[in-house]
């Protein structure tokens, strides 16, 4: 009886794991996932921009050094990202497996704190990722916006600076030039003499 009881416990438990291990693999509903990046691309907890996503010649070119790692290619997306690392910036790159995230250009993504080894000898890291959409277009509108006031309020200092030029000229009378100053010689304190 003891027997039947232990592998019943033993199977009810491991039941158990299995169900939270699978529930927290699927648990991507709000547009989490896991992508794959080198050991040197990994700063977690730091928002990184997505700049831009490599065209399919030069994505196998980068994904075919990592031999059979990324086999088919033709599933995995490449990204280049720029991280904010709070006194500049640092490029690195975003290795996407289709299903798993939904990455696409002017997100923001920020890598969890805990990784795992894909490849330690390609020092390939798995990690998951959280992801923004970007807010880039709002950007430059408001950029834009700010531009053409500016040029508008240059555009009408111009037009007053021309006004109050034309009015100077139409005070002096025609046909007289303006007498010329006298440029003094004497006070050149020698540095063209």
């Amino acid at each position: 009886m003891k027997k039947g009881t232990l592998a019943a416990t033993a199977l009810a438990v491991g039941a158990g794991a299995s169900a939270s291990t699978a529930a927290a693999q699927q648990d991507d509903g709000d547009g989490d996932g896991e992508v794959v990046i080198t050991g040197r691309d990994y700063y977690p907890d730091v928002d990184a921009e997505v700049l831009a996503e490599l065209q399919t010649s030069n994505r196998d070119n980068v994904l075919e050094n990592f031999e059979d790692e990324f086999d088919p290619v033709d599933d995995w997306d490449l990204y280049i990202v720029q991280f904010d690392i709070g006194a500049g910036t640092v490029l690195g790159h975003l290795i996407v497996d289709e299903d798993e995230a939904d990455v696409s250009e002017g997100d923001t993504v920020t890598l969890a704190s805990d990784a795992s080894f894909r490849n330690a000898e390609a020092n390939l890291l798995e990690v998951d990722v959280s992801i923004g959409e970007g807010e880039v277009d709002d950007e430059e509108e408001d950029t834009e916006d700010d531009t053409e006031d500016e040029t508008e309020d240059e555009t009408e200092d111009e037009t007053e600076t021309e006004d109050e030029e034309d009015t100077e000229t139409e005070d002096e009378p025609a046909g007289e030039e303006p007498p010329e100053e006298e440029e003094d010689e004497d006070d050149d304190d020698g540095i063209f003499g």
